[in-house]
């Protein structure tokens, strides 16, 4: 065996007979017809584990991950194939595994003590931690019988985190107990983690995994899909999960809040299954239950329109506290005037907005969103969302990019999510740029392009996002989606730490000899980084260089092409006041218009005031 790992497998395989329907046919007797088949769960796996490896291992229902784990604890056998290890091994594979219901809690701690190698003398040390890490010392001299699942969890965990071993086996760490103790659970996992143990977690929890985890394998149908860093498995299962229907309803059936939603909205739009309000209705209360907050607001808006506010309110309040903005107006709305005044302004809206306006059409969209009570009253907002994105608003587009993305008011479309958020990213929309460079260098969603990602992040650090100043800079000097450029990366570097400055730099160019032009200069030129139209505009005024001028107005030129409205509002105003450049109404006029089509109600208001 080599020295240098901790498990060693060689095809291993396990097999099971099941009893499957044989047919539709019925007996006499009226029972259908069945048959024993033989279900093949791991096929010929091979595998080397490293000493100090963290392995994820990513799997369906029913997919071998459970069965894996097992054989490795030496619970079960495969059917063919060698497993060789080194080192003691814990494990928590099932909730109660191991316990003997009619001893007491204390009881079996000493028991799973000696099936992991550890004398009683050994276990005597421990107890009292394990005791007291378990939380339950109030019932430990009583009957395993008589705990909870939860308890019977929480004890599990305890004794197998305590006990010193140099392999640890985990199925659903997260899942033991109540919340309290799994956040505990989660946090002391993450320490075995980086202790240097060799440790194999089975988690439907794929951020965690992605966290923690230093190698992932995926088993699907009985063999290892795909074995790599990660951070890369994690991404690909996700996205297979995102495409697939089958993995979808199985992660659904399986309780998973995320996949009872995204199953919802399958069989809301047709999507993959037949459209069927029954079974809509089934899995968004199912998801609603398990707490995904959007469920929550649609089950929600469902029971309301059932008359059954008193249940409404209490799922409005849960997505509430978890922060949906939705939510929180719908609390205030039925603790109130019940939508008096948002009935009120919705009707004046309604009859008198500007059709041909984007401005007027994005705060129409809004409006329906922000009092939308169904999911036909959010598809009303997205129509007009739509509507104002193509007459060139910009905080429409990213809105329709959202609502794609997370299959609000239509079907989740990531093909037209990516058109929306290109088109508003071309533009300059920040939101639209960030979450796209976010996208591409995940690969979640999108293929990941770590190129694009750095196109984007260097689009909106040179646009003044200070987080992304670093991303680039750190990007440069790895030469991740880009050479490597050590001067580059010091660049950027120093634009992160000036950015971080800009307030105090403003403050000190204000405090300084009014007539020591040269400092003030200095300290304006340490603020550009930030892309700042007041400070730009500031520094304008006071250098007397028509190069440097040229240069400032440059740059107010290009943030004010990216949509920022502040610079065009600036640009217009420079053009009209004529001091700083060559007076040009039409070159005002025009930057207000432009200000106006991407949705700016100042420039549009401006605009108007100048007809």
């Amino acid at each position: 065996m080599d020295p240098s790992n901790a498990i060693e497998i060689r095809n291993i395989s396990k097999s099971f007979k099941i009893t499957v329907a044989a047919g539709d046919k019925k007996t006499v007797t009226g029972k259908v017809k069945t048959k024993r088949v033989v279900n093949t769960v791991l096929d010929d796996i091979s595998l080397d584990i490293k000493k100090g490896e963290v392995l994820g291992i990513l799997g369906r229902n029913g997919s071998g991950k459970s069965t894996f784990l097992s054989i490795l604890a030496r619970i079960m056998e495969p059917d063919s194939g060698t497993i060789k290890r080194t080192g003691k091994l814990a494990a928590v594979l099932e909730l109660g595994m191991g316990f003997h219901p009619d001893m007491s809690g204390r009881d079996n701690i000493y028991t799973k003590g000696e099936l992991y190698g550890f004398s009683k003398k050994e276990m005597d040390s421990k107890i009292e931690t394990i005791i007291d890490y378990s939380g339950i010392r109030k019932y430990i001299d009583n009957p395993v019988r008589t705990y909870s699942s939860g308890m019977s969890g929480r004890l599990a965990f305890s004794i197998m985190v305590n006990v010193e071993s140099d392999i640890i086996l985990v199925d659903e760490v997260l899942s033991v107990g109540d919340a309290a103790f799994s956040s505990k659970a989660r946090q002391h996992f993450i320490e075995m983690a980086e202790s240097g143990k060799t440790v194999l977690i089975v988690s439907h929890n794929i951020k965690f995994m992605e966290d923690v985890c230093t190698r992932a394998i995926w088993i699907e149908n009985g063999k290892i899909a795909l074995d790599g860093p990660a951070d890369e498995v994690c991404i690909e299962y996700q996205n297979k999960i995102n495409e697939s229907p089958e993995i979808v309803y199985d992660l659904a059936q399986s309780g998973v809040a995320d996949a009872q939603y995204k199953l919802a909205q399958f069989y809301r739009d047709g999507n993959h299954f037949e459209k069927d309000p029954d079974k809509y209705r089934y899995w968004i209360e199912s998801a609603a239950v398990k707490k995904n907050v959007r469920a929550q607001v649609v089950w929600g808006d469902m029971l309301l329109s059932e008359g059954k506010e008193k249940e409404a309110l209490e799922f409005y309040h849960s997505a509430a506290e978890r922060g949906d903005v939705e939510a929180r107006t719908k609390v205030a709305v039925l603790s109130s005037s019940k939508g008096a005044d948002a009935k009120l302004v919705s009707d004046i809206f309604k009859g008198s907005y500007a059709r041909d306006d984007p401005v007027d059409e994005h705060r129409y969209a809004q409006l329906l969103l922000n009092t939308a009570w169904s999911d036909s009253d959010r598809g009303r907002a997205f129509v007009q969302f739509a509507k104002a994105a193509d007459d060139g608003n910009l905080q429409s587009m990213y809105q329709v990019a959202l609502m794609c993305r997370d299959g609000i008011g239509t079907s989740r479309d990531y093909h037209m999510m990516e058109g929306w958020l290109e088109r508003a990213a071309n533009i300059g929309h920040m939101g639209a740029i960030t979450l796209l460079a976010d996208i591409y260098a995940q690969g979640r969603l999108l293929p990941k392009d770590v190129h694009r990602s750095f196109d984007l992040s260097l689009r909106a650090a040179e646009l003044g996002n200070r987080d992304f100043m670093y991303r680039v800079a750190v990007a440069y000097r790895d030469g991740n989606g880009t050479d490597k450029d050590t001067e580059k990366a010091a660049k950027w570097f120093s634009s992160y730490e000036l950015a971080g400055m800009y307030d105090q730099l403003i403050v000190a160019e204000r405090f300084a000899d009014p007539s020591d032009k040269d400092l003030r200069a200095e300290l304006l030129e340490k603020t550009l980084c930030s892309m700042n139209p007041e400070s730009i505009c500031e520094y304008l005024e006071l250098t007397d260089s028509a190069e440097k001028r040229d240069q400032l107005i440059g740059l107010l030129r290009r943030i004010a092409t990216a949509g920022n409205t502040a610079a065009i509002l600036r640009l217009s105003e420079i053009y009209a006041d004529g001091k700083l450049v060559e007076r040009n109404e039409e070159e005002s006029k025009g930057w207000l218009s432009y200000g106006s089509k991407i949705g700016s109600a100042r420039c549009r208001d401006r605009l108007g005031m100048l007809q």
